[in-house]
């Protein structure tokens, strides 16, 4: 872009444009290099510059976002999801301000949550600015997986209220917040993986083929499940625990185990059913 502007020779055709750029962002945010991420941001944020210097040609698309906010989730870096959480936030403010090409799509919205499940942080507690007391402050504290719950609240009702079929929340969305919750390392990673999968089954039987379960949904519910098993063995179980409390916590590993169970012949018979999907195969 500078050798353009510094070379007058040079034809308008051979200006670079959003397709020069978003070619070059997909390339770098694809590239799994060390900090492709970064470098990818550092473009886009290049771009804005450029944009609000005059050069309207300059306007990011929502895939070129969501290659971006990808990149931060296959970096497994602290606090990655941190970013991707930012840039959505980047996209739903100028979809308001009527850059429709930046509204944020399944895709964008799938990687969010994908950034939430891997990052290295995501049982790490820290405070969101929603479900704040009215005054703007917040004092809700989320770890990774909550976060991840809560943006796919969002999507749902956003596809409720809008209908268009961009947004709709899909099997890799409650996949991937189930698989969250697995990773949480959470005593709840069970119980609240239950709770999207009712929601995902309710809609498929409401007729969202999107929604269609497959086994790799089981296999992370069946994960989550095992996930409070280890969190429940891992509390203190010193002299000081009550007896009640021990009992409790036996009864919580007893129904974590039946849970697993029941899932895998669920997940079983779902795919004894005529047609044999191949996708439900344990």
């Amino acid at each position: 872009y500078d050798f353009y502007n510094n070379d007058s020779g040079l034809d308008i055709n051979c200006k670079p444009d959003a397709r020069s750029f978003n070619a070059v962002i997909n390339a770098v945010a694809r590239s799994r290099d060390k900090n492709c991420a970064d470098r990818a941001k550092f473009l886009l944020d290049e771009m804005g510059r450029l944009y609000n210097e005059g050069d309207d040609d300059l306007l990011p698309d929502a895939l070129t976002f969501g290659a971006i906010i990808n990149a931060y989730a296959n970096s497994l870096e602290k606090g990655a999801s941190d970013k991707a959480a930012q840039l959505l936030m980047h996209m739903e403010s100028l979809y308001s301000m009527g850059f429709e090409e930046a509204k944020p799509t399944t895709f964008v919205y799938n990687a969010c949550l994908n950034a939430f499940a891997k990052d290295p942080l995501i049982c790490v507690k820290n405070e969101t600015q929603e479900g704040g007391d009215g005054g703007g402050n917040s004092t809700l504290s989320l770890n990774r997986a909550e976060k991840a719950e809560q943006l796919l609240d969002s999507m749902e009702k956003r596809y409720n209220e809008e209908k268009d079929w961009r947004i709709k929340p899909d099997i890799i969305s409650y996949s991937t917040v189930i698989n969250a919750h697995a990773n949480s390392g959470t005593v709840n990673s069970g119980v609240n993986a239950d709770g999207i999968l009712r929601r995902m089954l309710h809609r498929y039987l409401m007729g969202d083929t999107k929604c269609r379960p497959n086994a790799i949904v089981f296999t992370a519910a069946i994960k989550a499940h095992s996930t409070s098993i280890d969190a429940t063995l891992s509390l203190d179980d010193s002299e000081e625990v009550d007896e009640a409390s021990k009992l409790l916590r036996q009864e919580q590993i007893k129904a974590s185990a039946k849970r697993c169970e029941d899932l895998l012949q669920e997940l079983c018979l779902l795919y004894q059913l005529p047609g044999n999907d191949r996708s439900l195969k344990p």
